[in-house]
């Protein structure tokens, strides 16, 4: 075993804070269109996308804006700020639009949308749990491949209970905004 290997088996590692990375992109030592994101403390890079995904939440977005009016607000590809250290940006997030931006966070989010090509694995175990420890009532991961999405709901210590998946052709309500219905089979087909 090298030094740098037991140096980093004995030593604590340095957990940054939302803050810190917003200093960084200010400063210019970290580019402000970065493709990563802040949980537990580090830089986690996001994977990229391709085409059917990009599609996917262009329309998602583009129906659910619609649907939404001026009562709720849908943010694309941002940063939703759960604690000090953990800051993922998600496809999509829908809130109250009588609430300011800032004091948006897990348990006042009225819903999160992952779109998944890549990283549906990732979204359906890790992103999953994160989002049910910050509180986060509903939470949706719309799978390109498949063509389903699978909702997850009913948070007990930290972790959904209601994990239920929806084919392409069963429209979902939101939890939160009743309003807000999506089915994938009434989106325009990929281009």
């Amino acid at each position: 075993m090298n030094a740098l290997s037991r140096a980093l088996e004995t030593s604590q590692q340095y957990r940054f804070t939302l803050d810190d990375v917003l200093r960084m992109q200010a400063a210019g030592i970290l580019a402000e269109g970065a493709r990563v994101e802040l949980v537990d403390g580090a830089l986690v890079e996001m994977a990229s996308e391709g085409a059917p995904h990009t599609w996917a939440k262009m329309q998602i977005a583009k129906r659910l804006m619609l649907l939404a009016g001026d009562a709720v607000q849908v943010i694309v590809d941002s940063t939703l700020r759960l604690s000090p250290t953990n800051a993922p940006d998600p496809d999509l997030y829908l809130y109250d639009a009588r609430l300011p931006l800032t004091s948006v966070g897990g348990a006042n989010v009225g819903l999160v949308i992952e779109v998944a090509q890549s990283t549906v694995k990732y979204d359906l175990a890790f992103k999953a749990e994160l989002y049910a420890q910050h509180g986060v009532r509903d939470y949706w991961v719309v799978d390109v491949n498949a063509a389903t999405i699978i909702v997850h709901r009913t948070l007990d210590g930290g972790l959904y209970r209601d994990v239920t998946q929806y084919a392409a052709r069963e429209a979902v309500t939101s939890l939160v905004f009743p309003n807000l219905t999506l089915c994938l089979a009434d989106l325009p087909a990929i281009r």
